[in-house]
């Protein structure tokens, strides 16, 4: 009898997961549209684009190559709902990708894009979002995130990095780069240890974290409850108003 209550209840925490998992993709604004679960792919002509700006709970992976390519995966009924447009700016052409504007997409698959290009400039979450980017070598660099998503960048090379969180948003990675800008409002976490620079900023406002690596010129500033760590030796200078704290790591 228990063995039969074990299963009963197994069961029905099985049960109760699938729905959630099945709707654990949920957003937008006007008619709702349901994914049929058949996983398919698609490969976009966008044109050239040195950037990538994503509004969504997208999963996203960036490499380095000879030119621009977008492949986009989700449920087959879907694909037609999620867009993929290029905007010029003033500092390049950034990829947007986002759902039609009077959707809303519900699925248990999360939307999966690869993209390749040969130059990165820029890197922009909007939601819930998961970025990562491949080994590259290209000039300046700044990443955004506005909510919950995450960026993690592998052995990048950059002229500079600029390194933007709002909410509770993660960034990690490696590389090197020449100079290093980081601010965080909120509680979201920049994790750059693995990344060395020769000049670095920090600013907190909140309780998020930042870990650096920088070898000769470190301005700090906090205010709140953040903490700031950092390798290396530089000549460091610094503001804080709260609690945060600032140590240095071996």
């Amino acid at each position: 009898m228990q063995k039969r209550r074990l299963f009963l209840a197994l069961t029905a925490t099985a049960l109760v997961a699938g729905a959630a998992h099945a709707h654990d993709w949920n957003w937008g604004g006007g008619e709702r549209i349901k994914g049929s679960g058949e996983f398919a792919s698609e490969t976009r002509d966008t044109g050239a684009f040195d950037g990538v700006s994503l509004t969504g709970g997208f999963k996203v992976q960036i490499r380095q190559g000879a030119g621009n390519k977008v492949e986009l995966k989700a449920d087959k009924n879907i694909l037609p709902y999620i867009e993929t447009k290029v905007v010029d700016g003033g500092k390049g052409r950034t990829l947007e990708v986002g759902v039609k504007r009077g959707y809303s997409i519900s699925t248990g698959n999360t939307p999966q894009l690869v993209l390749d290009m040969p130059q990165l400039r820029l890197v922009s979450i909007s939601g819930s979002g998961d970025v990562k980017v491949e080994p590259m070598k290209t000039g300046p660099v700044d990443i955004s995130i506005a909510g919950s998503g995450d960026i993690k960048l592998d052995a990048l090379q950059s002229e500079s990095l600029g390194v933007s969180v709002s909410g509770s948003g993660d960034v990690s990675g490696s590389g090197k780069t020449g100079s290093l800008k980081i601010s965080v409002a909120g509680s979201g976490d920049v994790k750059l240890r693995g990344l060395e620079a020769e000049e670095g900023k920090v600013t907190i406002a909140g309780s998020g974290d930042a870990e650096v690596n920088v070898s000769k010129k470190l301005h700090i500033s906090v205010a709140g409850s953040g903490d700031v760590s950092y390798v290396g030796s530089p000549e460091i200078s610094t503001s804080i108003a709260g609690n945060g704290k600032v140590k240095k790591l071996n």
